[in-house]
């Protein structure tokens, strides 16, 4: 089976990489799309994406777009990857869901997508914010630990989501906290598995 991927960042290629051996992988990285969406809103590059995803369906089996920002203009049969974590997050826990995001554009549509699969108010959204300038430096060390930093002074909820695939890096350290996480990349990877 082969996979095509909408990325705004190259350090996705490497996760994805190592999470789908088996598959064959196309990667585009358009992290220009994320600045204009970032500065312009998200209506302002729908053209753009859609014009990247039709020409990835036109190629392969599977589509995935890794932008969690992008997710509000991704639709069936391309793939959102933040929907198979937060579709386990509401199947698996029944308390309150702290959904952690580096960027203020992609909290509508986190939110959003958790209500619909688990329910209004039962997701949390978290803005750590103070870590995405540690990702930008290319410093993922330092950004995992300022996740896991403001994560843990957070409380009152039975688990999190890192709704952004750069989060994953963050997981190990709250895992070793006693915190049940769950990451974007890994479970859109069972998804892409399992249809294979």
């Amino acid at each position: 089976m082969s996979v095509g991927f909408l990325h705004t960042a190259e350090v996705h290629i490497a996760t994805f990489e190592a999470l789908l051996p088996e598959l064959e992988l196309e990667h585009i990285v358009r992290p220009e799309l994320l600045e204009q969406a970032r500065k312009l809103g998200v209506e302002a590059v729908r053209d753009n994406v859609t014009a990247e995803l039709s020409q990835l369906m036109e190629k392969h089996d599977a589509v995935m777009c890794t932008c969690s920002t992008l997710g509000a203009l991704v639709k069936a049969p391309v793939l959102r990857v933040d929907t198979p974590a937060m579709q386990a997050a509401a199947e698996a826990v029944t308390g309150q869901v702290l959904l952690a995001i580096c960027l203020e554009s992609t909290r509508s549509a986190t939110l959003a997508l958790f209500d619909r699969l688990a329910g209004n108010g039962r997701g949390k959204v978290l803005l750590c914010e103070a870590a995405w300038e540690r990702f930008e430096a290319g410093d993922m060390q330092g950004y995992a630990a300022e996740i896991a930093r403001t994560v843990e002074a957070e409380s009152g909820f039975d688990a999190v989501v890192l709704a952004q695939a750069s989060m994953a890096v963050a997981a190990p350290l709250l895992e070793a906290k006693g915190l049940r996480v769950f990451t974007t990349p890994s479970e859109a990877a069972k998804v892409l598995r399992a249809k294979a």
